[in-house]
This record gives C-alpha cells, structure tokens and sequence, in this order.
C-alpha cells in the first residue's frame, strides 16, 4: 500500500501537480496551507520530491493522494469537473428532474450547445460519480472552486462540483478505506488532461456585462409602402416566431428553446441583417427568457453561443 500510494503522488509530481497527502476515511487535507490565498511558499512543498517522498514514506503512508487543483508548477494547473450520483430520495429542482446524476445534467448541457461529450482524462470514484480532469485556460483568470448549483460561474449545477484554485480532488490509483476500492482511470491510457472545451469555459467564467437595453419592441415590416424584401419579411416573422416559442416554452425545455432560436436565428442572420442584427436578437430573445423565468446570466451566455454557433453555419437548417 505504502509504495502504490507514493508511486502515484510521484507519478502526478512528475507532470506538474502538486500534491497533498489526505484522509483514506473522509478524504480531508492532512497538511494545511494550500487554499486558494496561499502564497506560492506555503505551496512550495506540494511540488517538493523530497518532501512528498518523505511524506508517503513515514507518517502519511498509507494517506490517500490528493491532487491541489488550480496552479501546477508547468504553468498551467487542473480544473476538475466532479460529477456526483444523485443519493436515493433526495431531491432537485424541477429543470433537473431527470437527472439521476451531474453527468446526465453536463450531458445535457453538451447536447444543448451542440457538442460532444467532452474526451479527456477521466477517473471513476468508488461511489460511482465521475472525474473530468481539464487543464487550466491559458489566458484569462483561473477557474475557482464550487459546489452544486449557484447563481454566479463557475457553479455548473446540481450534483456537479468544480475544482479549481484552492482545490483537490483524489487520485486515479489512491485506494479508499471507505468503499474498499481505489479511484479508477477510465480513460484510455494515451489521453492526458485536455484544454476546456469553449462551451464548457463560458460556463465556468462569468457572464460579460451585457449592454443596456433599449426598449424591446417588434420588428414591423409590413406598413403600408414598406420596403422590405421578402426576405426581411421572412425575418422579421422569425424572430417573432422566436419569442413566441419562447414564451410559451415549458419549464424544463426553456434553456434549450433559447439556445434553439437563438441558433436559427444566427444562420438566418446573412439573409437579412439589417433586420436580424446582433443587437435587436439579443434584446428580443432575453426580453422573452426574462418573462419566462430564467435569469440574466445565463440567458445572455444562452443567447451568445446559439448565435455564434448559427452564425459558423455548423448544424444550419436546426430549429
């Protein structure tokens, strides 16, 4: 136990993780000062082979491994998207009725963004939940720690839990007392952790502030001299169509209906922009999410990639 247990804290030293020695009953910290204000002294002893040798070698033994999140010494640390099982009779909010665990809601936020379920490294912890390994952005601030749903990023969702600066998670081969099996890799042994995918990073950082909004009101093209084409016409009839569906959305299916229309409205975009501008979609579309019940924030991120994902032409011809 004591080599397996020090193989895999050298294993994971060795690619730029700093690592923590941690309980095997309840998977605590067992050496302080790595939280997300620690300086980069207090950190210096994660990613000491000596001392972490020493460490699994005398009186943190038989410690499970812990991996800090957040900062490695390669320059870019990990993100860690934990996915749990849902416990028996426990309940969620009813946009997340169907879901027996986080992996169901990340699988469902992939599907609504139009992409795969994301292929990195990947371990299976002893109570049946998921590991998603990611290395940290390149540019831009870090990602941060959070746990189940919350209004601001980088919360994803119930039964999800980021782990990012200040963070840790245990490692693939480290054997729990608990469950009486060890962390397991699922992954195939050639796939290391991977760049967050861009829909997933979007998530996971906050909202831009959105512009202010002017006075929402509808595309009208059809006065008496109009001008329009029949292609503004079309589009103008669209965006309607749009805010219709949205309003009449049903709880469960309106994030996806936002991201929908949103979508269909970006393909339509080139054939009449001066009607489906960037500006009035955004308004039109967040006007109708907001009266529907969903907030702000993730309206607007909703309403982004939908767009841009119709505007690149990829899945062209979707409602």
């Amino acid at each position: 136990m004591t080599e397996q247990q020090r193989a895999v804290a050298m294993v994971w030293l060795g690619r730029g993780v700093p690592v923590i020695p941690c309980s095997r009953t309840d998977k605590g910290p067992m050496v302080a000062g790595f939280g997300r204000d620690a300086t980069e002294e207090q950190l210096a002893p994660f990613s000491d082979p000596e001392t972490v040798w020493g460490w699994w070698s005398g009186r943190f033994k038989r410690a499970h491994v812990g991996l800090l999140t957040g900062r490695g010494t390669d320059g870019r640390g990990l993100v860690v998207i934990d996915l749990d099982m849902r416990k028996e009779g426990s309940d969620l909010p009813p946009e997340y009725a169907y879901a027996s665990s986080g992996a169901d809601i990340l699988e469902r936020m992939a599907t609504e963004a139009g992409e795969p379920w994301p292929d990195t490294y990947t371990v299976l912890t002893p109570s049946g939940g998921v590991h998603l390994y990611f290395r940290q952005p390149e540019e831009g601030p870090l990602i941060g720690c959070a746990t189940g749903a919350g209004p601001t990023a980088p919360h994803l969702g119930p039964l999800i839990d980021v782990r990012g600066v200040g963070g840790l998670v245990i490692a693939a081969g480290s054997y729990s007392a608990a469950q009486g099996i060890p962390y397991r890799r699922a992954s195939a042994p050639d796939v290391v952790p991977q760049s967050l995918p861009e829909w997933l990073l979007e998530r996971l950082r906050p909202a831009a502030p959105a512009a202010p909004l002017r006075p929402a009101s509808p595309v009208c093209l059809y006065a008496p001299g109009s001008r329009a084409t029949r292609e503004e016409r079309a589009a103008a009839g669209a965006l309607e169509h749009s805010v219709i569906r949205l309003e009449h959305a049903s709880e469960g299916e309106r994030n996806r209906t936002l991201f929908s229309v949103a979508r269909w409205l970006g393909e339509l975009h080139e054939t009449a922009p001066t009607v489906l501008d960037e500006t009035t979609v955004r308004e039109r579309l967040l006007a109708a999410a907001l009266r529907s019940g969903q907030s702000e924030r993730e309206a607007l991120r909703t309403i982004r990639s939908g767009w841009e994902r119709g505007l690149s032409g990829r899945g062209a011809g979707a409602a």
